[in-house]
């Protein structure tokens, strides 16, 4: 929990930022080579979101925005590549116990066991060299803010603990925002209305345009107080939750909307559903509409965006087992948004183009 403290978060802004101009200069040099001027937006925002829970989470730089061939990359984009048999793989572990699925005479568990003890070879690599840079800078320094850092030094968890950890963020922390970003992508270009006054909000906070490529730019607060990109940020969130359901168990006999639950009963929690039901939202509920996120007297931001309860927006869940990394996902969206949006005009190659929903864990 110290690791994702807001204060921290604030603290790690400056990488967000540096990273999200490194990903504008990347996509720039792209198109000066591409004559036909069509980018794939979904790979780039993989490789700076692993860049930036690289050196958010882990204190190095994967560096793969300049290099695709990283190993890191090439296992994680192997496992999280959405495929029909990667679908039925998944839903066959909420039915059945792994143990079965795994004598089952399948390639794909083969791959799973290369491709997942690569990840955690490399995890445990990450582990012994960040220990042995900590012995050797000073704790106070900005190297040393990292997740990974501040959890060694909280002496709470075991090295095979800390491998596992670093697992679960580094996928969870790089995915969920990288299709984020590739939905706000989507949405802004569907509305290019918003994106034009979104872009007018950038480029009038951020006047001066030397400070879109300065890394050392103090943008934390200037970033939160944005009230379009926030509104932006939270529809686009809201609309394309990235973790569209969940499951839960019940510890004991209990009723929902008055129901009755028996204890041991698997439960879905379907954010997808929730986030756009109209009797939460009203009869815009289906629409991609900003402005429902500012509130009308004041001009600020809001956190509710209109709905009555905040349980209506359960796209980071709620309570005790809500998404740790909620503020970071938050902080690095905005920065990846407003630095693209402040440097780009985004249209779809293909504005006929049917789009169906797809993923496994992460849609």
């Amino acid at each position: 929990m110290p690791a994702f403290h807001f204060r921290h978060i604030k603290e790690l802004y400056p990488v967000f930022w540096s990273k999200s101009i490194e990903l504008c200069n990347a996509v720039k040099a792209t198109l000066d080579h591409n004559t036909t001027q069509v980018l794939e937006i979904g790979h780039y925002s993989t490789q700076v979101t692993l860049d930036i829970i690289g050196l958010a989470g882990l204190g190095r730089d994967i560096c793969s925005l300049r290099n695709s061939d990283d190993e890191l990359i090439k296992n994680y984009e192997e496992i999280l590549e959405p495929t029909t048999e990667k679908g039925v793989f998944f839903i066959l572990h909420l039915i059945f116990p792994p143990w079965l699925i795994a004598i089952l005479p399948w390639k794909l568990n083969e791959r799973v066991r290369i491709t997942t003890g690569n990840l955690k070879r490399i995890c445990t690599e990450f582990v012994a060299e960040r220990k042995s840079k900590m012995r050797y800078e000073d704790q106070s320094s900005s190297e040393s803010r990292d997740i990974l850092s501040i959890m060694i030094r909280s002496n709470n968890f075991s090295d095979v603990n800390l491998v596992d950890q670093l697992l679960t963020f580094l996928a969870a922390g790089h995915e969920t925002t990288s299709s984020a970003l590739t939905w706000a992508s989507y949405l802004l270009s569907q509305h290019p209305e918003v994106q034009t006054r979104l872009r007018s909000e950038v480029h009038t906070s951020i006047s001066d345009a030397k400070t879109l490529s300065d890394p050392n730019f103090d943008i934390a607060d200037l970033l939160e107080s944005m009230p379009y990109l926030n509104g932006v940020c939270n529809e686009v969130l809201r609309l394309y939750p990235t973790i569209p359901v969940t499951a839960r168990v019940a510890i004991r006999d209990t009723t929902v909307a008055g129901h009755f639950i028996p204890n041991g009963t698997m439960l879905f929690v379907v954010p997808w559903a929730i986030n756009r039901n109209p009797a939460l939202w009203g009869p815009d509920a289906g629409d991609f509409v900003p402005e429902r996120w500012i509130d009308k007297e004041t001009g600020r931001a809001t956190m509710n965006g209109g709905s009555d309860s905040n349980y209506a927006f359960l796209t980071f869940l709620h309570g005790p087992r809500s998404c740790i990394g909620e503020r970071f996902a938050r902080a690095e969206l905005r920065a990846l948004l407003a630095a693209f949006v402040g440097s780009f005009e985004m249209e779809l190659a293909n504005p006929h183009e049917k789009v169906v929903v797809g993923g496994t864990v992460t849609r």
